[in-house]
């Protein structure tokens, strides 16, 4: 069977797309975690790897079974490695914020797992595009994966999309310190700090985009020197997102009460703790 499936890889960089695309639904079943083959295909990790990065760019139901397949793979840190390419990455944060993308959830999907690696986030931090005025104006491309997840909300940007699964990437950039500056700080084209545009959602109803969102607000909060911004309501606000999910209609001193942010002072009575 092992070499059977090495003679099915051959056929993935066939110049007949069907061919291709015969060899592409064969070798899909053999990609998630739960096949006793899926080693064998790490183990030829960097010819299958190429051959699906380029059957990504293909038509959108070859694509969206090529990214599948990654996605499968990309737990592990070897293809993560495979796919620690600029121009891949370029092409797949691409697919993300194109307004009518059909494959912006898969390609979330993939990114979250590919910015396992350091390397590539900090290749993402740093990457730059053509702005799209449709969804802002500014080049970076962190910028414009930001703007997707906040407007891009119950598909208000993309008919397509729900992006939940940005809030999974960002969570893995805000892990490393220049991530972690970049949620932090205002954005030149907009003036406004990303994490404001994130921390909306700590009590989204979404378990993956909430607790991506509640993941990334923790890493901020490493960054010590940030604290008296984080906390200041004329500055980031962070404060009211991350006591807000663990309120609920308790009763409280008044005195106490009334030191609250104003948020937690204006709730309703029926308001619960969502993580009881």
């Amino acid at each position: 069977m092992e070499q059977q499936i090495k003679e099915l890889m051959d056929f993935l960089h066939q110049p007949s797309m069907e061919v291709r695309s015969i060899a592409l639904e064969h070798i899909l079943s053999f990609t998630p975690k739960t096949s006793q083959y899926q080693p064998l295909l790490i183990e030829n990790r960097k010819t299958l790897c190429t051959d699906l990065k380029n059957l990504c760019r293909q038509d959108p139901m070859i694509a969206h079974e090529a990214m599948k397949g990654l996605i499968n793979l990309s737990g592990d840190p070897r293809i993560q490695h495979e796919l620690d390419d600029e121009a891949f990455l370029k092409h797949i944060t691409l697919l993300i914020t194109i307004s009518k993308s059909v494959l912006a959830d898969p390609a979330c999907m993939l990114l979250s797992n590919m910015t396992k690696s350091e390397s590539i986030c900090v290749k993402l931090l740093e990457m730059k595009t053509n702005p799209l005025p449709e969804l802002c104006e500014s080049d970076k491309v962190m910028d414009q994966l930001v703007e997707a997840f906040h407007r891009g909300h119950k598909k208000a940007y993309n008919p397509q999309a729900e992006y939940h699964f940005l809030a999974s990437v960002f969570s893995n950039v805000s892990g490393i310190r220049l991530g972690r500056v970049y949620f932090l700080e205002p954005s030149k084209y907009d003036g406004l700090a990303p994490l404001t545009k994130l921390q909306i959602f700590t009590e989204d109803k979404n378990i993956i985009r909430r607790g991506g969102v509640d993941s990334t607000v923790k890493n901020v909060c490493f960054e010590t020197r940030q604290h008296e911004a984080i906390l200041d309501a004329d500055k980031l606000n962070t404060l009211p997102f991350i006591l807000l999910p663990l309120c609920g209609n308790e009763e409280y001193d008044m005195e106490e009460f009334e030191q609250f942010p104003e948020e937690i002072q204006l709730l309703d009575d029926d308001k619960v703790n969502i993580y009881i």
